[in-house]
């Protein structure tokens, strides 16, 4: 039978394991998330991106993909300066027209307590919105496209600061790229 002693040493030995790996955790859990970065992968001049089997987009010089934020299926998060670029793909009714595709584009950013605001869209390519968006001091532009068989839609929204007009630009012209894919 083991003595007091003995028992004593065994409960302090597991208490220290657990007091070194609290400590391995909390110390270096910081340490190895500086040393990984912020999960971004700078993106190549003329990069194409898939979404899913529907669509791809082209970007141009200076953007970086957000790898934790971004899902190849269904959704990517660009930067390039201040401005952040989220592409998506969604299923909305089939018979929804772009102007309600606009409106729910609105909807959803309502109810995620995202406090974006929505401004009048105009005419984008042929079947989709294109418009005005801010949140908070961000400012940029949004998109809504139809897919050519009616069964999806693609959302864009830009958000930058002012002042950053190339980005801006940039960020437009990645949008206009998006094509769709045979049988979308």
């Amino acid at each position: 039978m083991p003595d007091m002693q003995d028992l004593v040493r065994a409960r302090t030995r597991g208490l220290i394991a657990i007091l070194a790996a609290a400590v391995l955790l909390v110390g270096g859990w910081p340490l190895l998330n500086a040393a990984l970065g912020d999960e971004t992968e700078p993106l190549r001049n003329g990069a194409r991106l898939t979404l899913g089997d529907a669509a791809r987009f082209t970007v141009g010089p200076g953007w970086t993909l957000r790898t934790a934020e971004s899902d190849p299926d269904s959704s990517y998060l660009l930067e390039r300066g201040t401005v952040r670029l989220r592409l998506s793909l969604v299923t909305p009714p089939r018979d929804a027209t772009p102007a309600q595709l606009w409106e729910g584009l609105g909807r959803v950013a309502e109810a995620s307590g995202e406090h974006v605001e929505l401004g009048e869209p105009v005419p984008f390519g042929r079947r989709g919105l294109r418009g005005p968006v801010a949140e908070g001091r961000a400012v940029g532009t949004a998109t809504v496209q139809r897919a050519p068989d009616g069964g999806g839609a693609a959302e864009t929204t830009a958000l930058g600061e002012p002042g950053t007009a190339a980005d801006h630009r940039a960020a437009d012209n990645v949008a206009a790229s998006l094509r769709w894919l045979e049988g979308s």
